[in-house]
């Protein structure tokens, strides 16, 4: 059913016009601070389940433990990027043509990137970098928590691939699993895709949750998740994970231990706006709901969480009072829940999104025009905050922590269909305060932030 229409048309193919993005950090390939030979065997690392369920009991005695040193509080002892100079150690399988960042998040001082493993000679797939690193290119990248969880073949414990993370108000950091390796002509399943879920201020692992193997299918591709929840109910966090292969949105609470997949005709791709011209390459993606992002919560009690399919242009909504209720969620018929928001119009497709609450400005990665994008949701506008055809290739990651907005860019279509120079940068870190990414565009609004209920 067609909601308030925000009228986007014409307006994400304009020339940028406010203040825009800086550069923050730079790779020309990717290199991590390897480890001295042994150094990650040190000492003994515990994971633990605190949340009651089939996945944890929250007794003392559902402990996973693996051998493993945790990186999470140090950097190279030796001096920034002399542990990268070092080399890796025989044992760890690293290709560095084969490491292509996809995720960037934020918390405190820490810079989070992920690298999936969609090839092999990808030595660790969760990292982070300092955010105040004096180095500002080529940083090596350290594992999260420690080496040894990272390192593949592994402990079936072991992280196998992520794609991106989310971080809570909770100082939780969030992330799918995908469990597989994307060798072209040779997909592995190493295990079934899991929820992890990280304490940052001790770097336990709080939960795992195995995602049932009847709310995917062979074609599911779990790129990202989006938490719900505040800092005053914690325990009671829903994620929200969009499967942009299966066509459906997976929904897990925390306090239950449980997940429901939810369906709608909405969560396709739109045959129209499969066509892809970046980078030189011309190509087709039949990518469906790719991103979910969501606003501030509204005098019901709930959110109003927004959507969008890689391979299209149009833009959704739904309540969140709706996906949180299984029964609801998963009905047949869903009425008028879902909602048509508007066209964001031609070459407009878009990968990763996220809002400001207090504003209520979505942040939008233009794919196809390699840029990014705004909208304010509350006057119906829509701009360009940045457009680079030469250093904002494929943007993949937008995230708004506090009132900053961080883009990552990682020049992927030319990983897939020609050949990275890697004498030249090729994934980048923008950021820029809110307020002054969207100053002088038609995102700009006049009226007072928002009050969160």
């Amino acid at each position: 059913m067609r909601g308030e229409s925000v009228i986007f048309l014409c307006c994400l193919i304009t020339l940028a016009l406010g203040k825009g993005l800086k550069l923050e950090f730079s790779w020309s390939r990717i290199t991590y601070q390897w480890p001295k030979d042994g150094q990650y065997l040190k000492r003994q690392v515990k994971t633990e389940s605190r949340y009651r369920g089939p996945g944890g009991t929250g007794r003392s005695s559902d402990v996973i433990t693996f051998e493993g040193m945790t990186n999470a509080n140090e950097f190279d002892a030796d001096g920034p990027g002399v542990g990268a100079a070092r080399g890796p150690p025989d044992n760890i399988d690293y290709q560095f043509v084969n490491n292509i960042p996809m995720g960037a998040n934020v918390w405190r001082n820490k810079l989070f990137i992920t690298v999936p493993r969609r090839r092999l000679g990808v030595p660790s797939t969760l990292n982070y970098i300092p955010l105040d690193s004096p180095l500002k290119q080529d940083v090596p990248l350290i594992p999260y928590p420690s080496w040894e969880i990272n390192l593949f073949p592994g402990p079936r414990e072991n992280f196998v691939s992520v794609y991106r993370v989310a971080i809570d108000p909770c100082d939780r950091l969030w992330f799918v699993d995908t469990g597989i390796i994307e060798t072209p002509g040779n997909t592995t399943i190493v295990k079934q895709s899991e929820i992890v879920v990280i304490d940052l201020k001790t770097d336990r692992i709080l939960q795992r949750y195995t995602i049932p193997e009847d709310q995917t299918t062979p074609t599911s591709n779990l790129a990202s998740l989006t938490i719900d929840v505040t800092e005053n109910s914690c325990s009671d966090a829903y994620a929200y994970i969009p499967d942009l292969g299966g066509y459906g949105l997976i929904v897990y609470s925390l306090r239950e231990n449980r997940s429901w997949k939810v369906r709608h005709n909405y969560f396709y791709v739109e045959p129209l706006a499969g066509e892809f011209f970046i980078a030189g390459h011309h190509f087709q993606w039949n990518d469906g709901i790719f991103s979910v992002e969501l606003t501030d919560i509204k005098k019901d009690g709930y959110r109003d969480m927004y959507f969008h399919s890689m391979a299209g242009t149009n833009l959704y909504r739904v309540s969140t009072r709706i996906l949180r209720n299984e029964t609801l969620a998963t009905r047949s018929y869903h009425e008028d829940d879902f909602q048509f928001v508007g066209d964001r119009g031609p070459n407009s497709q878009t990968s990763s999104a996220d809002i400001h609450k207090p504003t209520n400005i979505m942040f939008l990665g233009l794919v196809n025009q390699n840029a990014l994008g705004c909208a304010n949701l509350d006057f119906a506008t829509a701009d360009i905050v940045q457009r680079d055809d030469q250093r904002m290739i494929y943007p993949t990651d937008v995230k708004i922590v506090k009132d900053k907005v961080y883009v990552f860019t990682n020049t992927m279509p030319e990983f897939l269909y020609g050949r990275l120079n890697y004498d030249e940068v090729n994934f980048r870190l923008w950021q820029n305060t809110v307020q002054g990414a969207v100053e002088g565009t038609k995102c700009e609004g006049r009226k007072p932030p928002r009050t969160s209920y």
